[in-house]
């Protein structure tokens, strides 16, 4: 067993021993998350243990509706929820009473990808007055907006056509678009299928938009104010995820193996889900001032798109990171001291 698996292992172990006699402070967390790669930090904390170490009952469900979910967060259904970026932004528009208290993953890798057969298109300025694919509600939208407006060039210049995600990986052989701009979830299948090639790649990407998209883990206000004590243990255990995520993303992908299994997908195997682990990042907690900046500009592309009111200047105030920096100092306290420190 991998050291960082045996002392993970040890720690639940002993926490549960010292927690035994405490039953009856255990507290039941309700969860709400998509049934997509984005359900990894919770699918991770529920399976190796880290919210029972914190004395949490938690329960999970996977729900194929963002809008659902959502709904479910404001009704009081639900007391957290790992929602897209676009959604956050917009129930912080709406002024909705919610708050991010952490990150689920950030820097999620996105292509340009053009058919195989297409040898002309080096850049997006060469796909002037042809048609983008993208998905329904995605991600991408909004990182695409910003790719244009530093191209020079505006919606005008492209159609768009947005496809349901299960449409995304038949676009070049039904013809359905000249190019399509997603996340590598979608991409990598036609690359790897020799159906299409990468026009313009992830770092490039970033290079020009200076890209971070950073995904929320959401919570209802009124579970903030009214069980703050039961929310730092959750994002206690939440880091501890991301942290083991980082540290073993083989097991990690073994446990996202399982979950697509469990929801009928039995196409996914570990060595996929390992390279959908690996398409996202997981090393910040916390909202940076550089994180709110990047989703105000994506506020800014979705609002371009016609998918958004307005900007939310004062996002400032749907983020609390009190809970994000408190349990990275606890984290770092209970780690074993690295061999150069002694």
């Amino acid at each position: 067993m991998r050291p960082a698996r045996i002392f993970w292992a040890a720690a639940a172990l002993l926490l549960a021993m010292a927690s035994h006699s405490a039953a009856a402070e255990l507290r039941v967390v309700r969860l709400s998350f998509t049934n997509g790669w984005n359900a990894l930090p919770a699918l991770v904390a529920i399976e190796r243990g880290f919210f029972a170490q914190e004395g949490l009952v938690v329960s999970g469900l996977a729900v194929p509706s963002v809008n659902a979910i959502g709904n479910s967060l404001l009704a009081g259904s639900s007391d957290l929820a790992i929602l897209p970026q676009r959604n956050f932004l917009k129930m912080a528009q709406l002024k909705m009473p919610i708050r991010a208290i952490s990150i689920s993953g950030w820097d999620t890798q996105m292509q340009l990808v053009v058919p195989a057969s297409d040898a002309r298109t080096k850049s997006l300025n060469d796909l002037k007055g042809k048609s983008m694919a993208l998905g329904v509600a995605s991600n991408a939208l909004p990182a695409f907006i910003r790719l244009l407006n530093q191209s020079n060039m505006t919606l005008k210049d492209v159609e768009i056509r947005f496809l349901d995600s299960s449409k995304l990986t038949q676009v070049f052989p039904a013809k359905m678009a000249d190019a399509i701009f997603e996340t590598r979830h979608f991409t990598d299948v036609m690359t790897m299928k020799k159906l299409g090639r990468v026009a313009v790649g992830h770092e490039e990407i970033k290079e020009k938009i200076g890209l971070i998209q950073s995904d929320p883990l959401l919570a209802r206000q009124e579970f903030i104010e009214k069980e703050p004590e039961t929310v730092q243990r959750f994002v206690n255990a939440w880091v501890k995820a991301l942290q083991y995520i980082q540290q073993d993303s083989k097991d990690a992908s073994r446990v996202l193996t399982i979950f697509f299994h469990r929801l009928g997908v039995a196409s996914v195997d570990e060595k996929l889900a390992h390279s959908w682990v690996t398409y996202s990042r997981h090393d910040r907690y916390f909202w940076s001032e550089s994180d709110i900046a990047d989703a105000k500009y994506n506020a800014w592309g979705l609002k371009e798109a016609g998918q958004l009111k307005a900007v939310p200047e004062d996002l400032e105030k749907y983020i609390d990171n009190r809970f994000a920096r408190k349990a990275m100092e606890k984290l770092k306290a209970e780690l074993p001291p690295s061999p150069a420190a002694k």
